[in-house]
């Protein structure tokens, strides 16, 4: 079972030794080993090579074409209840160089539970050692890309998924109150080699791109993920009391982490690729000198064609995938074929509400249409297919539990209230509360509550007038 893969370039400059040499240090620090450093120097060396120790199997193919260099290294590991198989290739290319990691964990008996897939520590070490490479219109590494005010045009080709990456791009949109969901140094950081994290620098520079970008961009601290190409977008928004910094890092990690092993891997990554060019050299060889070793032959082009097989097979689960994802992308749009619904210049402050509101609409309808009519049997569908997210009651108790007993804007009442999404501002004797920037939706609370009830009141009208 895959449980973790992703590609990545780095600098043209990598040797084959250096990455063999990391990888060397990589499986001999590691303290569930037994292998050890000296054991291992000639890893990587000559056309393949092999060691075992124990229950342990190292495994490299190098392959040189007079372009190109590819070397791959397979680690294999069992313990208990577990065959751990660790595959990473780095190909040398003309223009560039990319570095393949995946890891496969194989349960040896039916009790065995899978664990938690992480993010390899050779990730780390890899980008650490070289650094990253130029992937479209970033260079990969472990620090976000905080974008500069004249960087309107690029943050437009990342809605857009237009930068030319092969990475998916984490777009962290500028938060109301200056405080982002996640930090994204942690969200860089976790994601160091399989998404380019990217950071609006204020609102201005998010309502700027709003209108370039026709309102598709998320906003007011939504954190997006879009896939280049037009592969996709998902978003992340926050929900009061359900998900604290961790469980939306962990969120979205998950995300790309299961996209990225249903994702078909770059050919030239491949321990199959590799073993394409070595059997395609042979074969080749032999041809040149008119070999009568047929077996030798034989060999060899079985050999070429168990990696076709092996490609043939990735390119058929890929084409599996992409059936399952229209399949779903399907189902979320419509049971009914052609149905959509146009938001107009409208949007959702938080997950769901619009869809919230309109299933709200049709219930409302549905008491008022004949009895046993067309048009209550198409509402009673609609209304029973369309579950209802929980956002709203959430933010209206939470801003009853914040403005219960008021008396005065204090530090931790205005940072919560911020968090849901207002603006606060001072004026006079009362503080100006604005919903996500949008004056449609302002109100005025005192500085100072004189009535005990006060505060209730004025959560009651917030919640009637925006959650409920």
């Amino acid at each position: 079972m895959l449980s973790f893969s992703t590609e990545f370039p780095v600098p043209p400059s990598v040797s084959r030794q250096e990455f063999c040499d990391l990888v060397k240090t990589w499986i001999s620090g590691s303290r569930y080993t037994r292998f050890k450093f000296q054991a291992i120097s000639d890893l990587g060396a000559g056309e393949s090579w092999e060691a075992i120790e124990d229950s342990e199997i190292i495994e490299s193919l190098a392959e040189v074409t007079a372009d190109t260099e590819s070397v791959a290294i397979t680690y294999r590991k069992q313990d208990a209840d577990f065959e751990w198989i660790s595959t990473v290739v780095l190909a040398i290319l003309p223009s560039s160089s990319w570095i393949s990691v995946r890891v496969e964990c194989e349960p040896l008996h039916p009790r065995a539970r899978v664990p938690n897939a992480r993010k390899p520590v050779l990730v780390k070490l890899l980008l650490e050692k070289f650094g990253g490479g130029v992937d479209g219109a970033f260079k990969v590494g472990a620090a976000p890309i905080v974008l500069t005010q004249s960087e309107l045009d690029l943050a437009t080709k990342c809605i857009e998924g237009d930068t030319g990456s092969y990475l998916p791009i984490v777009y962290v949109s500028a938060a109301f109150n200056g405080v982002h969901l996640v930090d994204p140094h942690d969200l860089a950081r976790d994601l160091a080699g399989m998404a380019h994290v990217v950071v609006e620098p204020d609102r201005a520079f998010s309502l700027n791109l709003m209108e370039e970008v026709q309102r598709k961009n998320p906003y007011g601290g939504t954190i997006a993920l879009y896939w280049p190409e037009g592969g996709g977008r998902r978003s992340f928004f926050a929900r009061p009391g359900t998900e604290t910094p961790d469980h939306l890092l962990e969120a979205i990690f998950d995300e790309i982490r299961l996209s990225m092993i249903n994702r078909r891997p770059l050919t030239r990554c491949t321990l199959a690729a590799v073993k394409e060019l070595k059997s395609r050299r042979l074969i080749n060889a032999l041809k040149d000198v008119g070999s009568a070793e047929v077996d030798k032959y034989i060999e060899a082009f079985e050999a070429d064609l168990q990696s076709k097989i092996a490609s043939l097979q990735a390119a058929e689960s890929e084409i599996d995938r992409l059936k399952a994802e229209i399949r779903r992308y399907e189902a979320q749009e419509t049971a009914a074929v052609g149905l959509a619904l146009n938001t107009g210049a409208e949007r959702d402050f938080y997950d769901g509400e619009l869809h919230g509101i309109v299933h709200d609409a049709i219930s409302a309808e549905i008491s008022r249409v004949p009895a046993d009519s067309r048009r209550l049997h198409v509402l009673q569908a609609l209304q029973a297919a369309n579950a209802i997210a929980e956002g709203r009651t959430n933010y209206r108790e939470k801003i009853k539990e914040l403005l219960r007993g008021y008396q005065s804007m204090d530090n931790r009442t205005k940072r919560e209230l911020e968090m849901i999404g207002f603006t606060i501002t001072e004026q006079g004797k009362h503080n100006k509360l604005v919903y996500r920037d949008d004056d449609r939706y302002t109100f005025t609370l005192a500085k100072s509550g004189s009535d005990h009830r006060g505060g209730l009141n004025a959560a009651g009208d917030i919640s009637r007038l925006l959650f409920s």
